[in-house]
């Protein structure tokens, strides 16, 4: 894990992408926590998971509620 504090992450922000790659910085100001931060790359990809995750929890649910219908069902209505 990466902790900066606010005042070396501004020295050094023409190499945090290559710094940070997919790990996330912590950046503290004035002794507390204040941002978190990360690649455009690294952040997309986070996007992604999340959205997968959330796909995943409503098919689960779909499933637990007997919201789903039979693949042949489904076909034979395309």
């Amino acid at each position: 894990m990466k902790i900066a504090n606010i005042s070396d992450m501004k020295a050094n922000a023409a190499n945090l992408h290559n710094m940070l790659g997919f790990d996330p910085m912590f950046v503290t100001q004035n002794g507390r926590n204040s941002l978190v931060v990360q690649t455009h790359e690294a952040y997309e990809f986070q996007q992604e998971k999340m959205a997968f995750m959330e796909l995943i929890i409503k098919a689960r649910k779909d499933v637990d509620t007997d919201s789903v219908v039979e693949v042949d069902d489904f076909l034979s209505a395309l």
